[in-house]
């Protein structure tokens, strides 16, 4: 019989602790203690209860010195982590270097206390339109010509299409607005309604799929063997956009579903639309659920019960939802795999690439990596046969890929013209508003003028608190740091020298709005950055807008050029399309590239042909040669020798060391000495690991706090984890260092 437990504490996060403790099982709790369960347990001199995790049963153990201590209760009567979740959290400890209490924090759902998860309730609050279509029909009509009436229009649309919706989700959904929805509530044009929850999961809706052309279906015929393979296999599924993925993937979970089996589904957080959510639940019901960080920890909670127990088949999420705890997981679909959010930047630093791999190996699935424009990395694996691929190479139904223009900016300035559209683009929005179709303006800053400029003395206004310059926002009037957030006036005169001669410099989104308004303002001109989408709506106040054509021209940063699906546009122009080439980043070129061919696949998605305009002072780089003429596969070769030669990943790995604290000569002299440790190991364990640096970081102070930077590389990446993580345990052995902090990671993805 089991008489003692290993247990992982769940503030464990420093390496001192950070193991199992081993404890005795009081004969109460012998017939009933679970692996996975959360337990309270007395903890250190005070003796104080905590809360911990049970992770192993034993029943016997070496003879101890001292007397164990005894677990005094447990917390939830079924175990929150089940076996295959105790393997990725084994992974995540050993893969990313972190600790266990860490790993399992991020597995777990948000806002855990010490008590247990509280069951989801035996009723549900419903949303629907009153049963009187009548009522409704006229309160309609006598409001449809007002413009306040929009958002109260998309809420009856929606649940005339829909029938009813779960209160919550629905007020959620980002096209939603509650004052809105309160009104119809209090005109009884739509009620609330108390249901009592049913478990029985949705039939399949067949008709709604749509038919396969000939390459999507043998992309599904593909997946579909593999899954009666019942064996584990990472597919690249590259398509062009517009190809018709989300498509395929659908059919795929589908095939899942019929042989009980479930599938999560990531996509980038920006991507979270009631309209992605609707799609699946046309076909799949109630079977689907979304996560996303709008929901309160305790919905979240509500949604990993829900998983754990088999409620839903397949989740829908950002990064965070790799971790739901689905029974029978057997497909892994990452939409947009290239995009770089799917790697966290706190700690745990874990990508969810990789965990989705460790969890379909763990249960015999597929990780299907959905994607126009795959990593280096991902085409690496590609061609070293450890992923398969399925292409896409043409568009769904009738649309072509655009026809794309690039326009030398250095020609335009020699003939007189320093506005932010070439003569060409200028003519072309002309000619596509003359038609009535639409436009999408990407510049990939936001701000009215990136920087402020003396022309007497040459003095560049930068932030007090950060090594950058202050951005110009027009709407505000001040100058903003994008760092850390820091405002200021506008000076009159130089700071530096008096001088009445002080100028705007560079283009944002916000002069690129001010320039299109003056002209075609008419026409209805819309700006979506980080400044116009804060708040639930802002994104949906903006899209919904565009796709009702209430504006013909959409001006936008990078976040217009994901995923979005309007036919009616044909024109994509691309402002300043080389301001992220030059970048002290090795993966700059390919950033660029997937930013462009994202952007340029927003054009003729409907039945007219679409037409790209790409603005650049650098016509004959690489970058613009490959997007102009549509040449990918070039581009990946070029970029996998580049690589090579300068062993930079896929060819090596990266262990990335952040120095940073208040006192810069204290920071230089701490890098200088770390820097010491790695390359004396380096060379005594005749690994010969290479060290780049100590250098000044890209942006060099930050809030405050000056950083620098050390990256060592090695070709075989579980050597260079222990190598880097043993250095640092030497450094913080022998060295006395105050005042500063310490980061590394793996493999990151930000270098700056």
């Amino acid at each position: 019989m089991i008489s003692y437990a290993g247990i992982i504490m769940e503030f464990a996060t420093v390496s001192d602790i950070d193991r199992p403790f081993t404890y005795s099982i009081p004969d109460k709790l012998k017939e009933t203690l679970k692996i996975g369960q959360r337990v309270k347990v007395p903890f250190g001199k005070g003796n104080r209860l905590k809360i911990g995790y049970v992770v192993s049963l034993l029943e016997s153990i070496e003879p101890q010195k001292y007397r164990l201590k005894e677990i005094k209760e447990v917390v939830d009567e079924e175990p929150l982590l089940n076996e295959e979740q105790l393997e990725i959290i084994h992974f995540i400890v050993e893969y990313y270097g972190t600790s266990y209490a860490s790993a399992i924090d991020v597995v777990l759902p948000p806002g855990l206390k010490d008590e247990p998860i509280a069951k989801n309730p035996s009723t549900i609050k419903m949303v629907c339109l009153n049963q009187d279509m009548l009522k409704v029909k006229i309160y309609y009509e006598a409001n449809r010509h007002k413009q306040s009436f929009e958002k109260q229009r998309w809420i009856i649309d929606y649940l005339r299409e829909h029938a009813k919706e779960e209160l919550k989700a629905f007020e959620r959904l980002e096209e939603v607005s509650k004052s809105s929805l309160k009104t119809l509530i209090q005109k009884q044009i739509v009620e609330v309604i108390e249901e009592e929850m049913i478990h029985q999961k949705d039939v399949i809706k067949y008709e709604t799929f749509k038919v396969l052309n000939e390459g999507q279906q043998a992309a599904v015929d593909y997946l579909k063997a593999l899954s009666e393979a019942d064996v584990y296999r990472p597919v690249l599924l590259q398509g062009v956009t517009g190809s018709g993925k989300t498509e395929v993937f659908l059919h795929a979970i589908k095939e899942i579903l019929e042989k009980g089996g479930s599938a999560l589904v990531l996509v980038p957080e920006i991507a979270l639309t009631s309209q992605t959510l609707s799609r699946f639940k046309e076909r799949f019901g109630n079977q689907v659920a979304l996560t996303h960080s709008r929901m309160t920890p305790k919905e979240r909670q509500r949604l990993y019960m829900q998983a754990k127990d088999g409620e839903v088949s397949i989740i829908i999420g950002p990064r965070s939802a790799i971790f739901m705890p689905l029974p029978n997981l057997k497909l892994i679909v990452i939409d947009e795999a290239h995009d770089s959010s799917y790697k966290s930047e706190v700690e745990p630093k874990y990508h969810a690439i990789e965990v989705a791999k460790a969890r379909m190996k763990y249960n015999k699935g597929q990780v299907l990596l959905a994607t126009a424009t795959p990593s280096i990395e991902t085409y690496y694996e590609m061609k070293e046969g450890r992923y398969d691929l399925l292409r896409l190479d043409t568009r769904v139904g009738e649309a072509k890929l655009p026809e794309v223009e690039i326009v030398d900016m250095r020609l335009e300035l020699a003939n007189g013209n320093n506005s932010v559209l070439s003569q060409k683009l200028y003519m072309e929005i002309e000619e596509t508003l003359k038609q009535d179709k639409q436009i999408m303006l990407l510049i990939n800053r936001r701000g009215h003028s990136t920087f402020i400029n003396c022309r007497s003395c040459g003095y560049v206004l930068k932030c007090e608190h950060c090594d950058v310059s202050m951005t110009y926002h027009s709407s505000t009037r001040s100058l903003q740091c994008h760092y850390c957030g820091k405002t200021l006036g506008v000076p009159e005169v130089c700071p530096e020298c008096g001088s009445k001669h002080i100028r705007f410099f560079g283009s944002g989104t916000e002069k690129v709005e001010a320039f299109i308004n003056e002209r075609f303002g008419e026409y209805g001109v819309g700006r979506m950055d980080t400044d116009t989408t804060t708040g639930k709506e802002g994104h949906r106040k903006i899209l919904e807008a565009f796709r009702r054509k209430e504006m013909h021209i959409l001006i936008g940063t990078q976040m217009i050029a994901k995923g979005h699906d309007f036919p009616e546009v044909t024109l994509v122009g691309i402002l300043s399309a080389d301001s992220s080439l030059y970048m002290q980043d090795f993966r700059s070129n390919e950033r660029t590239y997937q930013l462009l061919t994202q952007a340029m696949g927003r054009a003729g998605r409907g039945e007219d042909k679409g037409k790209v305009i790409i603005q650049t002072y650098n016509p004959d780089h690489l970058v613009m040669d490959v997007v102009r003429h549509n040449k990918q596969e070039f581009f990946y070769e070029q970029e996998l020798m580049n690589r090579q030669m300068m062993s930079y990943p896929p060819y090596s790995n990266i262990f990335s060391v952040l120095i940073m604290g208040i006192d810069e000569g204290e920071v230089i002299r701490v890098t200088h000495l770390l820097s010491q440790y790695f390359r004396y190991y380096s060379e005594k364990g005749q690994n010969h690991f290479r060290v780049i640096g100590p250098s000044s970081a890209v942006v060099s102070k930050i809030g405050d706090e000056y950083r620098w930077r050390l990256f060592i590389l090695g070709e075989v990446r579980d050597k260079l984890l222990i190598y880097g993580r043993f250095c640092l345990n030497k450094f913080y052995t022998h060295e006395i260092v105050n005042g500063i902090k310490i980061q590394w990671d793996i493999n990151p993805l930000a270098m700056v």
